[in-house]
């Protein structure tokens, strides 16, 4: 039995409602597995049994065997339907366990299944702690690389190994993506879509970098990137379009151009991008002068009247940052 223990005013299992259990590969690996309920853990015999299965924090999820043997507890939820379902595998499966992962890989194990679990455990372990472990996500994604770079092409372009392109690329440039993106069209069927969006959300992601300053401006890689959106039909519906010319203007350096181009067309942003470049007004006009700054604070405050609660909150933490208040 899989049992979801949820409360009504927790943001992670509304999440997990909203975004994770309707996807249809969740659905399907779990009714195959279990019988899952879910239990609000503030109502009814709710209480009873998260104090029985020492539940402290929301979501958290149990597995429990017919004797009532608890198989599995995991707390907190996942963004991602695959790897909340590779986490759960992880904890069930005897031969998934920490010990016996090492020990097939080590024996020279190279199956699409231990490499998604092992490389996996080591994603997870990366935020285990309060102060993320770095070095697990570099041994994950060498794992995966090495992986990939003993894979003919028939392998890499087959349906098990999909998780390696919608994991373990991070941008367009990645040598792993350029390959993706070079062979879109070759993939088994069955995973094309999700290559296509994988694609699509690496520029979207990349773009979104160069908006909000996250990453130097560097014209020559700016350049390959646009690019890529053009070739690739990314922009067809204009979603791009404004995006481009607001990261062009910054890359210019001059930022009261730049806050002149925000006080005119902010609002032809998409939703995505507008939130986005407002939560990071601070690092954007970091290096501007006084003038700049204070036009930007003075933005910001123009902009609360059509902001929500949550946002306002995040928002005024840039307005403090901005008039000096922040630290």
């Amino acid at each position: 039995m899989f049992i979801d223990f949820y409360t009504s005013w927790c943001g992670p299992c509304k999440m997990m409602m909203k975004n994770i259990f309707p996807l249809k590969e969740v659905g399907n690996y779990l009714n195959a597995k279990f019988v899952c309920i879910k239990i609000d853990a503030e109502k009814g015999e709710g209480p009873e049994l998260a104090k029985r299965y020492k539940v402290k924090a929301y979501p958290t999820f149990v597995v429990i065997d017919p004797e009532e043997k608890v198989l599995m507890i995991k707390e907190g939820g996942d963004f991602d339907g695959k790897e909340f379902i590779g986490s759960i595998d992880r904890r069930i499966d005897p031969n998934k366990t920490p010990e016996r992962m090492q020990q097939r890989y080590e024996n020279g194990e190279r199956t699409a299944d231990l490499i998604s679990a092992y490389a996996g455990l080591k994603m997870e372990e990366v935020y285990k702690n309060r102060q993320p472990d770095m070095t697990k996500k570099e041994e994950a994604f060498k794992m995966v690389q090495d992986y990939f770079d003993g894979l003919k092409d028939k392998e890499r372009l087959a349906e098990e190994n999909l998780f390696i392109y919608t994991t373990y690329t991070e941008s367009p440039a990645d040598a792993i993506a350029q390959y993706m993106i070079a062979n879109r069209d070759k993939f088994a069927p069955a995973i094309k879509s999700n290559i296509s969006d994988r694609i699509e959300k690496l520029y979207k992601m990349d773009v979104l970098n160069y908006l909000t300053a996250r990453i130097p401006f560097n014209q020559q890689q700016y350049d390959i990137v646009k690019k890529g959106v053009m070739d690739l039909g990314l922009n067809k519906d204009g979603y791009y379009t404004t995006a481009f010319r607001f990261i062009e203007s910054y890359g210019k350096g001059d930022m009261d151009a730049f806050m002149t181009l925000c006080e005119k067309e902010y609002d032809q942003l998409n939703d995505d991008y507008k939130s986005s470049l407002m939560y990071s007004f601070a690092n954007v006009f970091a290096n501007a002068d006084e003038t700049v700054k204070k036009r930007a604070a003075k933005f910001i405050r123009h902009s609360f009247l059509d902001m929500d609660a949550t946002m306002i909150i995040f928002v005024a933490q840039q307005l403090m940052q901005l008039e000096g208040k922040g630290h």
